[in-house]
């Protein structure tokens, strides 16, 4: 199974209580969006979505099946494959699809899948599936069984962006399937609700993807550096495309290996789509160009794969991560839902009839291998050149609007700077904020000093009393509900009724925690937390588990019971054993390299704008555009800027603008007491001057006095301590008296800036 990630785990819950807010209303067709960036591994978190609410102790006793719909035949088997492969083969829910139209109804968690085209188009295909045969398989009459049956609809509609708002299909959606609940999900959906609309929304940040190691940190254009090499220089602008990216792909090899890490990599090579057309012209095709190029190149057959509608080669096992195949033809069959994290080139030939250029196609080398980050750079980042005009893209960006921008301005490190060799740390944090197995000891802890089994009813009588007549569907009004609804039986509640009582209280114990050192993720700790139970009083009392089920159940129930403070007290003492396991795993996962700053190229996005400056050790100096109104953080370093380019400042031989994020800037670790966290520390500057290097942070306002600040100045002199020739701290500016450095070993700021020294760097 695969591992997810943190910031999956908390999008998945987030998604569940959206959905299960929603299941109460009274209305049909309730949007549901899930926006979410590409390579944010939308499908796996579908997956593990479904089968976590079927399962839901929240949604237990409602008969529900899924329709999945996919914008193209090749997307819907990816993504049933990609569940199957998920759930191991082996899963609560059904996969089927058109093959399976024999049963004539949906079942209870059966997942439909189906290409969109096949039921919303004119085509004959459509209109054989839509309309009854001999046999009366038609999607139709399976759908209208399923609603006759009283099983609820859900839709999930995969890229909604891409046709499904046109009449046809909200006929099939609103029409014929008239779900409950329609899950749209997209990296760019053409809908998002307001607070005024009935409707969910849940939102991935990317930045949240990258810190996860999931994608890569930037997606690089061809440089002006790339293209004045002499090797390129004189060739035809086809091959000189394909020469910038077979060099690069070799370069890549070599990285690789050099980790010991079996990766080949893919360079993707997209004809454009009038290809055709030049085919009929007599002109030579871009396929051919580009075939006879790597022919000339040693390349074989076999090690080129091609993906056309009417022509598919070597497509085999091309998404591992040790394939043979080096390079993939094709047009637009793969730019949107195609997932091989290997593919870390890409080539782009610009259509002549209609130059768009296509986002989803660049989507396609932004996954990172095995879902990490590497410790060289370069191997972070994806690779694409082309013919496409500048002005295209940018055009191509204000209509979509995507966070996935590329960096097209590339900056050089000039060739007389001597790039320093820094120790730098590069840090996984797999944070689920779950109760684990040791949460058990925690509890049996906590139980011997505070509770008492006298406070217990040893042989309660679990009726039916307790929930007949009641829809739990509300746990924020659970015990509400259970009190004051429906009616009352004597009869003894069923094993089958009386866990799934249980699982829901221990979900909404969790839950409902308001301390913030009590707080767990229920999804992940409830089932932790029924274990520990069960465990403790099996143990305490010798007795059976079903006998602990129900004095188990019949105290929760109670609003005055004697376990649910014993459970509040172990979630509290249980936080700091969790937070020692967590760095434990943190220390484990982080690694120091040695890397050069500054780098030899680095590249940045429209959001960035070329600065003038002369001391800069990068060439040209892209700097983030300052937003009108804005007297922040940005507008500080550019006055730090302007300070390093003065002219009184001769000692100073050049100067380099740290980034924020990514393994191709310079960092140091830092502990963070207030969240109990290891970070990572980005310091704003690093200077060379004549008899050493300063390591600067620049602060301005209440930024200077925080917490986080304290801990960032402390790590970085307890870095700076011993190392020969460094010097450094935090800055700021002291109005007309200049710059202001902190170099004490324990951070203190206040306005007279005691203790802080004049930064003075012509001494």
């Amino acid at each position: 199974m695969f591992a997810l990630k943190p910031f999956q785990e908390t999008t998945i819950s987030q998604l569940k209580d959206e959905f299960l807010s929603l299941w109460k209303l009274p209305n049909q067709n309730i949007p549901l969006v899930l926006k979410s960036p590409t390579g944010s591994g939308k499908t796996i978190m579908l997956a593990q979505f479904l089968r976590d609410i079927v399962s839901d102790p929240r949604f237990a006793g409602n008969d529900v099946a899924f329709v999945w719909f996919s914008f193209s035949e090749d997307s819907y088997e990816q993504s049933k494959k990609k569940l199957f492969d998920y759930y191991g083969g082996a899963s609560e829910l059904d996969l089927i699809d058109l093959n399976d139209l024999s049963r004539e109804k949906l079942r209870q968690n059966d997942v439909f899948f189906i290409n969109w085209q096949k039921i919303k188009g004119k085509s004959k295909d459509s209109r054989k599936l839509r309309r009854e045969n001999e046999q009366g398989l038609t999607f139709d009459n399976f759908i209208n069984e399923t609603h006759e049956a009283g099983r609820k609809i859900v839709v999930i509609i995969d890229e909604e962006h891409i046709g499904s708002d046109t009449d046809l299909a909200l006929e099939v959606v609103e029409g014929l399937i008239k779900p409950k609940i329609t899950l749209r999900v997209s990296a760019t959906p053409k809908y998002i609700p307001t607070r005024a609309d009935t409707a969910g929304y849940v939102e991935v940040k990317r930045n949240d993807v990258v810190e996860a190691g999931l994608i890569k940190e930037k997606i690089v254009f061809q440089t002006e550096e790339d293209l004045k090499q002499k090797a390129v220089k004189k060739l035809d602008q086809d091959e000189m495309l394909l020469e910038l990216a077979f060099a690069k792909r070799l370069e890549l090899i070599a990285l690789y290996k050099k980790l010991g890490i079996e990766v080949n990599p893919l360079v993707l090579i997209q004809l454009p789509n009038d290809d055709q057309a030049t085919k009929e012209t007599g002109d030579t095709t871009k396929q051919t160009i580009v075939l006879e190029y790597l022919k000339r190149k040693g390349i074989k057959s076999d090690e080129i794969a091609v993906w056309l509608s009417k022509e598919k080669e070597n497509l085999e096992d091309l998404e591992k991560s040790n394939s043979q195949v080096s390079f993939l033809l094709f047009k637009q069959a793969v730019a949107t839902g195609w997932d091989c994290p290997r593919a870390g080139v890409l080539v782009m030939f610009r259509e002549i009839k209609n130059p768009t250029f296509a986002i989803q196609t660049v989507g396609r080398i932004l996954r990172m291998p095995f879902g990490s980050y590497f410790a060289y750079p370069e191997l972070n980042l994806g690779y694409l050149y082309t013919n496409y005009k500048r002005n295209e893209v940018l055009a191509e960006y204000a209509r979509s609007k995507t966070e996935n921008r590329p960096a097209i301005n590339g900056s050089y490190r000039k060739k007389n700077v001597e790039p320093l060799k820094l120790e730098s740390v590069f840090m996984t944090r797999a944070d689920y904020n779950d109760l684990g197995d040791s949460f058990q000891f925690a509890f049996k802890q906590v139980a011997d000093k505070k509770l008492d089994t006298k406070n217990l009813n040893l042989k309660p009588k679990v009726t039916n009393g307790l929930i007949v007549g009641v829809e739990i569907d509300d746990y924020d009004n659970f015990t509400k509900e259970l009190f004051e609804e429906g009616g009352s039986y004597d009869e003894e509640m069923s094993r089958h009724d009386l866990e799934r009582l249980y699982n829901l209280l221990c979900f909404k114990i969790v839950a409902k925690q308001t301390d913030e050192n009590r707080k767990f993720a229920p999804e992940r700790s409830w089932g932790k937390l029924k274990t520990a139970l069960n465990i403790y009083l099996m143990e305490k009392l010798k007795i059976s588990r079903a006998d602990a089920y129900k004095i188990i159940v019949n105290d929760l129930v109670s609003e005055a019971g004697a376990l649910a403070p014993v459970i509040g007290d172990a979630l509290l003492a249980y936080r700091p054993l969790r937070e020692q396991e967590v760095n434990k795993k943190a220390a484990r996962a982080k690694r120091v390299e040695h890397i050069e700053i500054p780098r030899e190229a680095l590249f940045f996005t429209d959001q960035y704008e070329e600065l003038n400056v002369k001391k800069s050790a990068m060439e040209p100096f892209w700097f983030k555009k300052i937003p009108a109104g804005l007297f922040g953080g940005t507008n500080n370093e550019r006055k730090f800027i302007d300070f390093l380019e003065s002219p009184k400042n001769k000692n100073i031989i050049w100067w380099h603008k740290n980034g924020d994020t990514g393994s191709e800037y310079f960092s140091i670790s830092f502990y963070n007491p207030d969240e109990n966290k290891e970070k990572l520390f980005y310091p704003d500057w690093i200077v060379k001057i004549k008899n050493g290097v300063l390591i600067v942070d620049t602060k301005a306002g209440i930024t200077a006095e925080s917490n986080d600040t304290k801990y960032k100045a402390e790590a970085l002199q307890a870095w700076l301590k011993g190392k020969k020739g460094f010097d450094g701290g935090i800055a700021v500016q002291d109005g007309p008296n200049g710059w202001k450095i902190n170099r004490n070993a324990k951070y203190s700021h206040d306005s007279s800036l005691k203790g802080w020294d004049v930064l003075d760097l012509n001494k």
